[in-house]
């Protein structure tokens, strides 16, 4: 479903009076107007409900993610495009799954991957940043996530080694009539409908439609987040 349909779909399940067909998202004002906005807040609602949906997560190995080569010296890489950066905007992204970083010797290639360590910006700064260690250029092995959101690699990059990684992307808003809600299976697209007919109900004090709107989104809600939630995972056992 697109940005309209999603619309066409709100008005068809809310029966709203004084509105019987909405056939552009564009220029909408009054009642067609609520409902563009009632949509585009119930998409934004559920991107944040939780931090680690799986149709949010942008992967390496899909095709997404992070792939970048720090030059000699360099021991931090800043979201942005261009020299010294991860070549993700800040507008697009929304948070690092650290535990997926690694790198391998550019001239080798990926058969030479090793694992990076996730650990603390503190950790990372004690370590790596202190004294002597700040000149030392060789493979990183640890990896943390700056206040800024900057990835943090130590020890310095020698300018060597391609590190790669995932992310999770940052809530979209439709705009545009073929707009569509990126990364949500199909399956789960009314339960932005629902959402938005939910915010409705309390507009409209209609007990009915809100009963109606919250069962129809937990029922979609549940299955979503089963299939979707990042498991949990167990560690590795203890050398």
């Amino acid at each position: 479903m697109n940005y309209l349909t999603l619309c066409q779909a709100f008005v068809r399940e809310g029966a709203m009076s004084g509105l019987t067909s909405l056939t552009t998202t564009v220029g909408a004002t009054g009642q067609a107007g609520r409902v563009t906005a009632w949509i585009n807040d119930a998409w934004a609602d559920i991107q944040t409900m939780r931090n680690d949906w799986g149709w949010m997560r942008s992967s390496k190995l899909n095709g997404g993610g992070v792939s970048f080569a720090p030059a000699a010296a360099a021991y931090r890489a800043t979201l942005g495009t261009g020299a010294g950066t991860v070549g993700v905007l800040a507008d697009n992204f929304g948070r690092w799954d650290i535990t997926t970083f690694r790198n391998y010797v550019t001239t080798v290639g990926v058969s030479s991957e090793i694992r990076m360590q996730p650990v603390s910006y503190d950790a990372w700064r004690e370590a790596y940043m202190y004294g002597a260690q700040q000149s030392v250029q060789t493979r990183p092995v640890a990896i943390a996530v700056a206040p800024d959101m900057t990835l943090s690699f130590g020890p310095p990059s020698n300018g060597l080694y391609t590190i790669t990684g995932d992310y999770f992307i940052a809530p979209s808003t439709m705009s545009g009539d073929s707009a569509t809600p990126t990364g949500l299976p199909t399956q789960f697209h009314m339960m932005i409908v629902w959402r938005a007919l939910w915010k409705y109900g309390y507009y409209q004090a209609a007990s009915e439609v809100i009963d109606r709107a919250k069962r129809e989104f937990r029922d979609l809600y549940d299955t979503l987040d089963a299939r979707y939630a990042t498991p949990i995972t167990m560690a590795g056992a203890l050398a």
